[in-house]
């Protein structure tokens, strides 16, 4: 009986929930250094395969938090659960086994990856690190699952495009089988046809795997698409939270409708675009 009410209370968990995070940074001259809150008092949580976007401009805090809940930089306070454990202050080789089931994904491929490294080399890279065991027959399946062609796997990194970096940075994170995906502007400096594509392959992935996604993002159009949860930042606060359906039509904060006139503005002028082109 006891087996039960723990199964039953793990599925109801959030996989990730963070409470009270705190980041600061030194800015500032040799002798007049000062502290500057990036990120103040964020709380928000993700289910198990579900998205939550963590929306803002530019300097409003978000990519920090994607850093601290990855532990890539650490914490100056709150909490971070991540799949039952709290994970804010542990050290390195504790972190590691989160490591493996907390991927994230970066705007720009190309910087995270050796360009020495062929398609192949880029995809072990994280399972030599963890110890776990590599195959080529296991390499081509990923490049099957993001639509890269397994020929390509003696293909050096820096050979493909953007759009086909972007997939093999997401066939490097799934190698680990990870439970989480952090997309940082992952989709941004890519071209609408080839954001639309990639977009809908993370869909296809997440209703595949029931993988959870923290999407960072400052782009409303795309966030429509994919997220269930929206949490608004500005000045390293969240200022708004709720669902996609509320946060896009009944905006409450003018940072949230700064966001959403920026977005149809950009849809307004695709539109016109394409109308010309005809």
């Amino acid at each position: 009986m006891a087996s039960n009410f723990a199964s039953q209370a793990s599925e109801f968990r959030p996989l990730l929930r963070v409470r009270n995070l705190y980041k600061r940074y030194e800015r500032g001259g040799v002798w007049n250094r000062a502290p500057v809150a990036a990120v103040r008092e964020v709380a928000f949580e993700i289910s198990a395969g579900k998205t939550l976007a963590l929306v803002g401009a530019s300097g409003s805090g978000k990519s920090t938090v994607a850093r601290c809940v990855t532990r890539l930089e650490p914490p100056d306070a709150g909490e971070i659960w991540f799949d039952g454990t709290e994970i804010a202050r542990s050290r390195s080789r504790e972190l590691l086994p989160y490591r493996a089931s907390m991927q994230i994904i970066f705007q720009d491929a190309a910087s995270s990856m050796n360009p020495r490294f062929s398609a192949a080399e880029v995809i072990e890279e994280p399972l030599r690190i963890h110890g776990r065991r590599r195959s080529q027959e296991r390499n081509a399946a990923l490049m099957k699952k993001v639509a890269l062609s397994p020929d390509w796997l003696k293909r050096r990194a820096m050979d493909f495009s953007g759009g086909q970096r972007q997939r093999l940075a997401i066939a490097r994170a799934l190698a680990l089988r990870p439970k989480l995906l952090v997309l940082d502007e992952a989709l941004s400096g890519l071209d609408l046809s080839t954001q639309a594509q990639i977009a809908n392959l993370l869909l296809d992935l997440q209703a595949a795997h029931s993988l959870s996604y923290l999407l960072i993002s400052h782009d409303l159009s795309l966030v429509a698409r994919m997220a269930d949860v929206v949490a608004v930042m500005a000045e390293g606060r969240i200022v708004e939270y709720g669902t996609t359906q509320q946060i896009i039509h009944d905006a409450q904060h003018s940072e949230t409708k700064k966001l959403l006139a920026a977005a149809r503005a950009a849809e307004l002028k695709l539109a016109f675009s394409a109308g010309g082109s005809r």
